[in-house]
């Protein structure tokens, strides 16, 4: 275990920031009024800037410089927030445990100090679960259908995991976490399938104080689609189904028009030719589509781009400048 300063276990808090220049000053006061203030562990933050266009680098840069509990990456360019969140995990050194925490304040800085808690008594996952969800209706639908559905069919059997973000881990987890190597990653997925201990913190989320939220409903899909062809083999299993299936009903009608021909009673007409048609190339595009993202993926891994690099660090510290391979 290593210790900080004052010999206690270092905690690090690894968030995020894309143009959250108006709330950093708010996320600094809370984090210092909570998770600073405890006396049995060090924490301490690392930003991840994921390149904002406004003055969230500057603001970082200063904040670090007047405390040193605080410090910074900046990515050269906007990688997504799962690849940020990579980078801070090859970043985390010698720290005993990895927390993450989102600059917008909705996600309380006093759960973490629940999930240090739960850390201590053991725990080498943490969780956050929000209690309750305020939200449309649409989106609490997906997100609880996308949560049955990957934990049936993508994650490991009785992982305890949510479907967000929010969570702590132990070091060696975290250690785990830095040896992934696929480029399509969703960071709650991968912590997942580690399959170590967990323990779950149930938790009112707050409204958001400043900005606008970047998570649509677009990107929470593609985040389901991702997870899906990432860790299940259920959507290639789907597509021999699928064939399967498809192939079958076409003996009887292959039959029927057969008997028909040969009764001297040929079937005419072009709805009977172009329906059938239409209905399997329109299966047989999709599953071309399925395949297509299958091979891109393939693609991406092959030719061994880094996940990220870094253009600016707040520190002397060496940094790790690009995603690991």
């Amino acid at each position: 275990m290593s210790r900080g300063a004052n010999g206690l276990p270092v905690v690090l808090i690894l968030t995020p920031v894309y143009n959250e220049a108006d709330g950093l000053a708010a996320y600094e006061d809370a984090v210092q009024r909570t998770l600073f203030a405890r006396t049995d562990c060090a924490v301490r933050v690392l930003f991840i800037d994921v390149g904002s266009e406004d003055d969230s680098w500057p603001r970082i840069r200063a904040t670090a410089e007047r405390d040193a509990r605080f410090r910074g990456i900046r990515l050269s360019r906007n990688y997504g927030s799962h690849i940020a969140l990579s980078a801070g995990f090859a970043n985390a050194g010698d720290a005993d445990a990895v927390a993450t925490l989102a600059c917008d304040l909705q996600d309380p800085p006093d759960v973490v100090s629940k999930f240090i808690d739960a850390w201590q008594r053991g725990a080498d996952i943490v969780w956050g679960k929000r209690a309750t969800r305020d939200e449309s209706w649409l989106r609490v639908w997906t997100s609880r259908t996308f949560e049955r559905l990957i934990r049936r069919h993508a994650m490991p059997p009785r992982s305890k995991f949510t479907t967000g973000s929010f969570l702590l881990v132990d070091r060696a987890v975290a250690e785990c976490f830095a040896r992934f190597q696929e480029h399509n990653r969703v960071t709650f997925a991968l912590v997942a399938w580690t399959g170590f201990s967990e323990e779950v913190v149930t938790y009112e989320r707050q409204r958001r104080r400043t900005g606008v939220s970047g998570w649509t409903y677009g990107r929470m899909v593609k985040t389901m689609y991702d997870t899906f062809i990432g860790f299940s083999q259920t959507p290639i299993r789907a597509m021999t189904i699928a064939g399967a299936l498809v192939s079958l009903l076409t003996l009887p009608m292959a039959g029927y028009i057969l008997y028909h021909k040969l009764a001297g009673h040929p079937i005419l007409g072009w709805t009977s030719v172009m329906l059938p048609l239409t209905l399997f190339f329109g299966l047989q595009f999709l599953m071309m589509g399925v395949v297509g993202e299958y091979l891109y993926r393939i693609y991406a891994e092959v030719v061994r781009r880094p996940l990220y690099f870094i253009s600016a660090t707040t520190d002397a510290r060496d940094a790790v400048p690009h995603g690991r391979w």
